[in-house]
């Protein structure tokens, strides 16, 4: 009852944008309903949070009294951050759940963690046409992730530099946050110099670099991401009697109108090993959660290493003012073990893609969505053949 009276009063007097989301899949009930508000603290600044319950995901919270737990289950609290800019310089601290990126699904971030966020601060430096970001997440007390990224846009052509962090024995390291290089040069810098007297043989480090490129033209856009998990010289420039494997993760897609009708699609995949620890000794893999389905827990792409992804869509309008969406989705994936080092076999000697127990999954998806001024909703419905038939709701007010 407590939980209940803390979102009504929260509603009451703070509300900007209330959702409702109601899903039917395999015989179960889903929901959740989340709260978003802004507000101003004072001139370019402002606070930012959400929160919401739900009920049907697995989650419960033992604080709720048993009678409540028949209508909610768990609460929880994404965001909760402090946001402004002065002159050139954005800023974000507080509670954080990010993406980045062009596509539909991201390499580098992407907010796969939908119940929970991370303690994090964000530093954004904009100057004409050209702005460079650096983002520090605390993914707990001994593990810690840096993001960083350089984008020139010249208006209809726009370029990232990306490169991202996780490392352990540690939940922040300055030198990845405030150091304007890519991340790889300080990891060599600060961990691979013997003799050094500040070399810390306790602490490790995984980078990854690449970054994307995204073309706009009259009719829409096309786009492509790159990723690139321990990268090797040996590897780049084909030296050496030994060459480690490729770890790289790819994607490309475009978005086009055409009058009325929109159509999209993207393909994406990430060859096997990639994000994963190579060393049975160094936890560093490139998850937010130890636990859990790969889709919930990945920092960056989605369907995580050993994978790929079609998607193809079409957007159309209806009658009254709604407008339709058709998708058919191919995901095909093999073993995905981001903590155990090469799946538990020696390293190989090449690239490897789709190995092991192949799964397949192909998704049809429908959905009929409207906006009536400060109200706007959706009905879907959905065929998998791994997960069956679902059918859900959206309901959206903006205050």
């Amino acid at each position: 009852m407590v939980l209940f009276f803390l979102f009504f009063s929260v509603f009451i007097f703070a509300g900007e944008n209330l959702s409702l989301e109601l899903i039917f899949e395999s015989g179960q009930f889903k929901w959740t309903g989340e709260l978003e508000k802004s507000l101003w603290m004072d001139e370019g600044w402002r606070f930012n949070f959400e929160v919401g319950i739900g009920k049907g995901y697995g989650i419960v919270h033992t604080g709720i009294i048993d009678e409540l737990k028949k209508i909610v289950e768990f609460y929880y609290f994404p965001k909760a951050y402090l946001s402004g800019k002065i002159g050139p310089l954005e800023m974000k601290a507080g509670i954080l759940n990010e993406e980045r990126g062009p596509g539909i699904d991201k390499l580098f971030l992407d907010d796969n963690s939908r119940f929970y966020g991370f303690p994090g601060v964000s530093l954004k430096y904009s100057r004409d046409n050209w702005y460079a970001e650096s983002l520090w997440l605390g993914l707990n007390e001994s593990k810690g992730f840096n993001y960083k990224t350089l984008v020139f846009d010249f208006g209809l052509l726009k370029i990232a530099y990306e490169d991202a962090t996780v490392y352990v024995n540690e939940a922040f390291n300055p030198y990845y946050f405030f150091v304007p290089l890519p991340s790889l040069v300080i990891q060599e810098i600060w961990l691979h110099q013997s003799g050094a007297p500040w070399k810390d043989t306790t602490k490790n480090a995984n980078s990854l670099i690449g970054g994307w490129i995204e073309l706009n033209f009259g009719l829409g856009r096309v786009y492509f991401q790159a990723l690139i998990d321990d990268m090797s010289l040996n590897r780049l420039l084909g030296k050496g009697g030994y060459l480690n494997p490729d770890k790289i993760a790819l994607l490309g897609g475009f978005d086009i109108n055409m009058k009325s009708v929109r159509l999209y699609s993207e393909v994406s995949g990430a060859t096997a090993y990639t994000f994963e620890r190579t060393s049975p000794t160094i936890p560093y893999e490139y998850t937010y959660f130890s636990e859990g389905a790969i889709e919930d827990r990945m920092i960056g792409y989605k369907y995580g290493e050993n994978s790929f992804s079609f998607r193809f869509g079409v957007k159309f309008p209806l009658s009254f003012g709604t407008t339709g969406t058709f998708e058919y989705h191919y995901l095909a994936y093999g073993d995905r073990t981001p903590e155990t080092p090469w799946h538990g076999s020696e390293m190989p000697s090449d690239t490897k893609w789709l190995i092991g127990n192949l799964t397949q999954d192909h998704t049809l998806s429908i959905s009929v969505e409207t906006f009536l001024g400060e109200y706007g909703g959706k009905i879907f419905t959905w065929w998998s053949s791994l997960r069956g038939f679902g059918v859900g709701a959206t309901l959206n007010i903006t205050m």
